[in-house]
């Protein structure tokens, strides 16, 4: 017959049990510490070096990802100091970068995938800023390399400004930009992007910012461009810039651009003829630019400045 436990006996069983479990608990925990100690201040575990990948081989530089992490040759630190999560936060808070993962491999290498923001057009509300297909801004120099690119002016508020009475904002890092301005700028680009008949020409700027006047008169899209031809006269190549603005009307600017197509044809007609009859001391030459008012349906008003 199995004999029955005292209050007492029980009682000290409990409290030996649960001295004996602190005290294992706190040895493993002084034992674990101790370990993550010395391991912190192990010379071997220190970063040495940053290996990136992504989409794009090397879209920033090294030393501008360790930069932002705040990484420092002068000041080593522990692979095992940096928490992944917080480093992918703090990659991502950068504009620049719109995916981020982070991978520790031991003994002192740091993994860093990314993807960076791509420029399609330069914003030229500010300086020095690109603008990416979901309307993202972010600082284009030092960081990319320079881009025959267009530019956008929306009519935009200073930067972080509260929005207008026409609902744009000013420009915000990390937000992207949502207006109707940006999306007509948008769809402008798109639609030259497909347009055959652009060839040769260049798209130096869209400005939208009177798209959407409260004056109808004032309403209109206005496009930079450029013609370029290029020959060659006694051994010499000469090119020959022939920049125009058009201003297009809010509704139907498809089709006025359609418009524009067979008139572009007849001025590059015409633009030979002055390139060929002209005398040059330069092999770079821009001419007067044509201002082509097309905001009235089947008229073109052309002005040589």
């Amino acid at each position: 017959m199995m004999a029955q436990w005292t209050y007492r006996q029980a009682w000290v069983c409990l409290v030996g049990s649960t001295l004996a479990t602190l005290s294992l608990s706190l040895s493993g925990y002084l034992l674990c510490s101790k370990w993550k100690q010395h391991r912190l201040s192990d010379e071997r575990s220190r970063v040495v070096a940053i290996v990136q990948t992504g989409p794009e081989r090397e879209a920033l530089k090294t030393a501008v990802l360790a930069s932002i992490l705040g990484l420092s040759a002068d000041c080593p630190v522990s692979l095992y100091a940096i928490d992944e999560t917080r480093a992918e936060k703090i990659l991502l808070a950068c504009p620049l970068i719109s995916e981020a993962k982070v991978k520790r491999a031991p003994p002192g290498t740091l993994y860093i995938d990314y993807t960076v923001r791509k420029p399609i057009a330069y914003l030229a509300d500010y300086q020095n800023t690109g603008l990416d297909r979901e309307g993202y801004v972010f600082p284009i120099a030092p960081f990319y390399s320079p881009k025959n690119l267009p530019e956008i002016y929306l009519g935009l508020p200073p930067f972080g400004a509260p929005a207008d009475g026409q609902g744009r904002s000013g420009g915000e890092w990390q937000k992207s930009l949502q207006n109707k301005h940006l999306q007509l700028a948008f769809e402008i680009l798109h639609v030259l992007d497909d347009a055959p008949w652009r060839e040769g020409m260049r798209l130096k700027r869209i400005d939208v910012s009177n798209a959407f006047a409260s004056s109808a008169g004032l309403r209109e899209i206005v496009l930079f461009t450029e013609d370029e031809l290029t020959f060659r006269e006694n051994d010499r190549e000469i090119v020959c810039q022939f920049p125009k603005i058009l201003r297009l009307p809010l509704k139907e600017y498809t089709q006025q651009l359609g418009n524009f197509l067979s008139l572009r044809r007849t001025m590059l007609d015409d633009y030979q003829r002055q390139a060929m009859q002209a005398h040059y001391t330069s092999s770079l030459v821009q001419f007067a630019p044509r201002i082509i008012d097309l905001r009235i349906p089947q008229i073109a008003y052309v002005q040589n400045n």
